[in-house]
């Protein structure tokens, strides 16, 4: 018999609704706590590794100073305007752009979003999303094009048997060496409506209607032309890499080799496919000589966002629209990498393999060596244009030769040609390292963050250079003290945790070499100033107490063998300190000598040589701090016990004077700031290529020498870097060329005492004509292929030495 209670059958239901809730909110809060201990585990088995942990802090400190930092200040101006008495937009008639940013940073602000409100208003909607259309259609445009014939290049050297595979290797280099709007110079002279070929060879009559190389559709080819160098050198060294094994066994059980290329060739190169297609998105949408030259009615936000602030002085609205503009990159780069995360694309398992799958069939072998030979004829004869305006008295008007444009360009030039040099040749080993390190960490570790990781170190490439250089003004005109403290304090605590397990000991070490390194940093001061010490006795001072770790590094070293390898850098850092005064004084000496040099060259050679060492012995005082801290950190895994407090406590004092002295990461006007854009702007292309290369590497490989005891340094060094040197190859070539040829990152960091090739080119087309541009942008390209070969050479002796040859037809 069944019995009813009333009221039971309604109660017990919500009792165990209540009950099932209680246990959610259990199994919530401890799937919380799961994950937070996870990822502090993470972070735990990474810093077990020094060299790991401090990579991974360095790469992320790069990006945060140099990628996010001034990002973020130009788009707070797009929400602020400075607000002055009685004018509608804060001075519209400025000296500098450095007096400009120095008073946006001291006047207050109020926000403005007019701006965004164009895009819905009546009366601005029209002109704005033409705009953003003109821009998203010249991006993908450009990147598919520029993507397929960069993969009909790579298809073509490496399956194709192509004739003479070294000069085609060579002249598809082209386009990525050249100098901004070089190309677009070259068609003007070549299909212009005055061209040498439209005009006066085939004699097309350009009248209203008719289409000409002005326009959307010229400035698609010409960016097509220009990048296709890129996914060219991404998707060669990722054929190179291919095991023919799988495409072999296909073809022997009677695959067709159109099959096999649909089904096993392509999915494999999707990796490379997908980063070249972001890569050229995002160069074509940054890119600002080419529109401006060619546009024509066709505006795009690159131009827009340049003529906004060097002609309207309007930084809020370049501000503006050049956070519009990171919106389609940012989505592309998302949906890229989803796409790629979701499959698989290994290739290199470690195991031996035989030669390339060669096509053999005559139809589709030279219908590829046809497009390709074709194509290099169009890039011959565009620079051969540029060589040919070099030497010609005036062209289209008197083509009679004439050298006196290369004596201009060694006379007033020299100088401008050492600087780029110079700068480009610092840059490219800091691009293309930092980019094999944050592939290898957003590829081969699991952290949280990663994925911000690899997006924040593709957002360099993807601002235009314009606005990343005015980020930088604004960033660090002036010391941008709480970004510089956060730094110090992650690599302080890092420290203070290498030299004790004990948390309580790691907290006073730190507040007690912060507060000690503070109260030193007061200390100098120059003559008259009142200050205790002089600056050459306070480096003396630094330099005493590092002697004094070197000292408790030789005899704390965990064994006799790593004496030298512990005190040799403090004795170097010593050393460093020591000489700073004294070496800077001799450079002064040497630069005012210089001037005494009879003769124009000389002057400047030693004047610029000058400088130069001075880059390197002449560090910011922050520089020094962060650097000397990286050191000490690294060098901590070789010191015993005992010995590990007393190092880390004094060398904490040390780089915290040093981290805390006068305007830490005021580099405005310094070559550190242009050295830091152009690492920055090349940045994309070596982390796309360390990518791409990465995911076709078996992991397998790498935990195998993890497991025979090697660490992660040493598995890097040894292992997979040999792996994916290919791809570092083509992310060294491309950011030397990208730092030889970057304009708009740089056209307001440049400074008289540190003067850009690619401006000078610039202010000749303007005022010296366009012969005199020419011959400049032949010296580029000439000191950008001797790079290049220098590269390969280098690679050859050093990581190629261990067997692996590098050949120039890579």
């Amino acid at each position: 018999m069944r019995v009813i209670v009333p009221g039971v059958s309604q109660i017990l239901p919500q009792r165990v609704t209540m009950q099932q809730a209680g246990q959610l909110r259990q199994a919530q809060k401890a799937s919380f706590q799961q994950n937070i201990v996870r990822r502090i585990n993470e972070f735990r088995l990474i810093a077990q590794d020094n060299v790991l942990m401090v990579g991974l802090l360095i790469a992320s400190i790069f990006i945060f100073l140099f990628i996010i930092l001034p990002i973020a200040r130009v788009i707070v101006q797009g929400f602020f305007v400075a607000a002055t008495p009685g004018s509608e937009q804060a001075v519209p008639n400025v000296l500098t752009l450095q007096y400009y940013a120095y008073y946006l940073q001291t006047t207050v602000s109020q926000i403005n979003l007019d701006y965004f409100y164009r895009y819905f208003d009546p009366q601005y909607s029209t002109h704005a999303r033409l705009v953003l259309s003109n821009t998203m259609l010249m991006g993908l445009q450009s990147a598919f094009y520029g993507t397929l014939l960069g993969f009909i290049f790579a298809y073509t050297a490496v399956r194709c048997q192509i004739p003479f595979p070294r000069v085609f290797h060579v002249f598809a280099l082209l386009p990525t060496i050249s100098p901004p709007f070089a190309i677009a110079i070259a068609s003007i002279l070549l299909f212009g409506r005055n061209g040498l070929i439209t005009k006066q060879i085939l004699g097309i009559d350009f009248t209203v209607g008719v289409n000409d190389i002005y326009g959307l559709d010229g400035l698609v080819f010409v960016q097509t032309v220009t990048f296709f160098s890129i996914p060219y050198l991404i998707i060669r060294a990722m054929l190179e890499r291919l095991d023919p094994a799988t495409e072999e066994a296909a073809l022997s059980m009677g695959a067709s080799k159109f099959h096999i290329f649909r089904t096993i060739t392509m999915p494999l190169l999707i990796p490379g496919l997908a980063g070249s297609f972001l890569l050229l998105f995002v160069e074509s949408l940054a890119d600002l000589g080419n529109p401006l030259l060619l546009g024509g009615n066709a505006t795009v936000l690159s131009s827009e966002i340049f003529l906004a602030i060097n002609g309207e002085f309007n930084q809020q609205k370049g501000a503006a629209l050049s956070l519009v503009l990171l919106i389609p990159t940012v989505t592309l780069f998302l949906v890229q990498n989803y796409i790629v995360k979701k499959r698989s694309y290994i290739s290199v398992t470690g195991k031996p393999t035989g030669g390339q799958l060669l096509v053999k069939e005559p139809a589709i072998r030279w219908s590829f060596i046809a497009a390709s030979s074709l194509t290099l004829v169009l890039i011959v004869a565009l620079y051969a244009s540029i060589l040919g305006g070099s030497i010609t008295r005036l062209w289209g008007v008197d083509y009679s030769i004439d050298f006196q444009h290369y004596r201009i360009v060694f006379n007033q030039g020299l100088e401008a040609i050492i600087d780029t040099t110079f700068l480009s040749v610092v840059a490219t080993p800091l691009a293309g390292l930092m980019g094999m390190l944050i592939a290898f960490m957003t590829i081969r570790k699991t952290f949280s963050g990663k994925e911000a990781l690899d997006l924040f170190s593709n957002m360099g490439g993807a601002v235009p250079g314009i606005i990343l250089g005015i980020g930088y003004i604004i960033a660090f005109i002036q010391p941008p003290w709480w970004a510089w403290v956060i730094v110090y304090t992650v690599l302080a605590l890092y420290l203070t945790s290498t030299g004790s397990k004990s948390l309580l000991t790691r907290l006073i070490l730190f507040a007690g070499g912060t507060i000690i390194g503070l109260g030193l940093a007061g200390l100098p001061g120059g003559a008259g100033s009142g200050a205790f010490l002089s600056y050459a006795e306070w480096y003396y001072l630094l330099a005493a107490l590092t002697l004094i770790v070197a000292g408790i590094g030789w005899w704390g070293a965990e064994s006799a063998k790593k004496r030298w390898l512990v005190a040799g850098p403090f004795l170097a850092i010593t050393a460093y300190m020591a000489l700073y005064n004294f070496l800077g004084t001799q450079f002064r000496a040497l630069f005012i000598w210089s001037r005494t040099l009879p003769g124009q060259q000389w002057p400047k050679v030693v004047s610029s040589i000058a400088d130069q060492l001075g880059v390197f012995f002449q560090l910011p005082n922050a520089l020094m701090g962060l650097t000397f801290m990286t050191i000490t950190i690294f060098l901590m895994a070789h010191i015993g016990k005992k010995a590990k407090l007393p190092v880390a406590a004094l060398m904490l004092v040390v780089c915290a004077a040093l981290s805390m002295e006068g305007k830490p990461m005021a580099l405005v006007g310094t070559a550190y700031i242009i050295i830091f854009a152009y690492a920055v702007r090349s940045l994309p292309a070596s982390v796309r290529a360390g990518v791409a290369a990465l995911q076709q590497i078996d992991a397998s490989i790498e935990e195998a020498s993890a497991n025979l005891g090697a660490d992660a340094q040493y598995t890097f060094r040894r292992i997979t870097l040999p792996l994916i040197l290919p791809a570092f190859i083509a992310g060294l070539i491309f950011s030397f060329a990208r730092h030889m040829t970057s304009l708009s990152a740089i056209i307001f960091l440049s400074t008289g005492k540190w003067r850009i090739l690619t401006l000078e080119i610039l202010d000749s087309v303007e005022r010296r004509g366009l012969s005199v541009a020419a011959a400049y942008s032949t010296v580029l390209i000439v000191i950008v292929l001797i790079g290049i070969g220098l590269t390969y050479f280098i690679l050859n002796r050093t990581l190629g030495s261990s067997g692996q040859r590098i050949d120039l037809d890579l």
